[in-house]
């Protein structure tokens, strides 16, 4: 039952009709829908406290999400990418709308995220710490951010542009294979992924984990209707 539950809210997320255009959608509408919660996992919005939160919620710009001990949750966002918080981790996803497109920005305030992003024409796809900035297009990878703000970032495919946010304000580049970890004091540290077993085995969890996509599509007189489905993650 559950995975038939969250195959019929994937379809009812992704469903995009590929004739017309429309308008821009409201600044506050739904950017990315909870698809599993395992064990201890809560949800802020703006203006309210804490509580639970199970699969099919829909989120929002300034919406909080925040993993316990032994804790999962699952994020797919409006283009398909998808992030993967682990236990004990705090984030916060904010999202800019406009002519058609959404950027979005996720702060990871502590912990580890694992994430698939998609690329999408145009938009941009952020994520930032208490120390960095990482602008990303089309990318695997993981996120590691300890208590006082270090950031262990890791990629399996793709590329990011990293920009320390304290100290020296250090720039680089981050490929596939390679890792960064910035400090608060500013400097960039940019190694092969090897060279650290921990974020090697981040990295191997996170793709193991990819979830199967399908789709469906349904001959319309107003274009196509294409669903997107998800299995087991």
């Amino acid at each position: 039952m559950k995975k038939i539950l969250t195959i019929l809210l994937a379809a009812l997320f992704s469903i995009t009709v590929s004739a017309g255009g429309g308008e821009n959608p409201p600044a506050d509408s739904p950017v990315a829908i909870m698809m599993k919660v395992v064990k201890d996992v809560t949800l802020k919005k703006a203006e309210a406290d804490w509580s639970s939160v199970k699969i099919g919620a829909a989120l929002s710009t300034n919406d909080e999400i925040k993993t316990g001990s032994q804790s999962l949750a699952l994020i797919k966002f409006t283009d398909n990418s998808i992030l993967r918080v682990r236990e004990n981790s705090t984030l916060k996803i904010y999202a800019d709308k406009a002519n058609k497109e959404i950027s979005k920005n996720t702060y990871v305030d502590k912990g580890k995220v694992g994430f698939e992003v998609k690329r999408q024409g145009n938009e941009e796809f952020k994520f930032t710490t208490p120390t960095m900035v990482a602008s990303i297009r089309g990318t695997d990878g993981v996120i590691d951010v300890d208590g006082d703000g270090n950031t262990t970032f890791g990629l399996s495919s793709g590329s990011a542009n990293i920009e320390a946010t304290q100290g020296n304000k250090g720039q680089g580049t981050v490929t596939s294979g390679f890792f960064v970890t910035v400090g608060n004091d500013g400097n960039i540290n940019i190694q092969p992924v090897s060279n650290n077993p921990n974020v090697q085995n981040l990295l191997n969890n996170n793709n193991n984990n990819t979830p199967q996509t399908k789709k469906l599509i349904i001959k319309t007189n107003i274009g196509d209707i294409i669903i997107e489905y998800v299995g087991d993650y």
